[in-house]
């Protein structure tokens, strides 16, 4: 797959990655973004599963974050002693070096992955050498618990994983944009701001490059760092989207009154 460098992009689900072996029973796993797609800072992988079937256990050597699009699954990590109950709207976090293992209680359809973007995505978590990566922890979150509101993102812009819950690198916002509602021009200088459209249509604003890019349900706009962008609700329709930039844009948070240094403090000490 090959795209202009420095300029935001669509991916629709005719353009995802074929399917990757992690899932044990019915059920699929595909690249929507990640190495292949040219991807650096963040990967979305979907992941589909049936009743009972589970994905293997995975590990990578830097955090990891998924949202539940629909359905009902858990996930369990034999390193952290934990085991979650997952439901629509919920996410969860692992720390670098966690295992972790996905399973359906009824079909269930998860999108999230690595960040940054794991070239070894899909390697069985026991050939994965996680020795210096840390304690291994498994959190859970849902998107009607947030963190921090972002305003100038939309009236109802939700930072649940975020800086400020010690997730540095493997962010999951979750927003809505209702009909004619648009983001504020904006840029995250050092951040991929990547965004998995879960419900509506609208357009991105590429406003560094002057150009306008219609997207729809199960589309993924992709905005590379440094280029100035907006996200428009602008055909008559709600948007809902889940993910946002990665790593945490500091300056971003700095500027709706976060005291960063302060969670940075916290962050080191965790």
């Amino acid at each position: 797959m090959t795209h202009e460098a420095g300029h935001a992009r669509i991916i629709g689900r005719d353009a995802w990655g074929p399917e990757l072996d992690i899932v044990l029973g019915d059920g699929s796993c595909r690249e929507v973004i990640g190495p292949r797609s040219g991807a650096s800072l963040r990967s979305l992988y979907a992941i589909e599963l049936a009743e009972g079937a589970s994905t293997i256990s995975l590990r990578h050597r830097v955090e990891a974050v998924y949202y539940v699009i629909d359905g009902k699954a858990s996930v369990e990590s034999a390193d952290a002693g934990e085991r979650l109950t997952l439901e629509e709207g919920a996410m969860f976090h692992a720390a670098p070096g966690t295992d972790y293992r996905i399973v359906a209680s009824s079909r269930a359809f998860l999108i999230g992955g690595p960040s940054p973007v794991d070239p070894a995505f899909g390697t069985p978590a026991a050939e994965v050498d996680a020795t210096d990566t840390g304690t291994p922890e498994l959190r859970g979150f849902h998107r009607d618990d947030p963190g921090l509101m972002v305003p100038f993102i939309s009236a109802d812009a939700r930072l649940v994983v975020w800086y400020g819950a010690r997730a540095a690198t493997a962010n999951m916002n979750y927003v809505v944009l209702e009909p004619g509602e648009r983001n504020t021009e904006h840029v995250h200088r050092y951040s991929e701001d990547t965004i998995y459209i879960v419900e509506g249509r609208g357009t991105a604003e590429d406003v560094t490059n002057g150009a306008k890019l219609s997207f729809g349900p199960g589309d993924v706009v992709h905005i590379p760092a440094g280029v100035i962008h907006a996200v428009a609700a602008d055909l008559g329709e709600r948007v809902i989207s889940v993910g946002g930039p990665c790593p945490a844009d500091l300056d971003m948070l700095r500027a709706v009154g976060v005291d960063v240094e302060g969670l940075t403090a916290e962050l080191e000490l965790s």
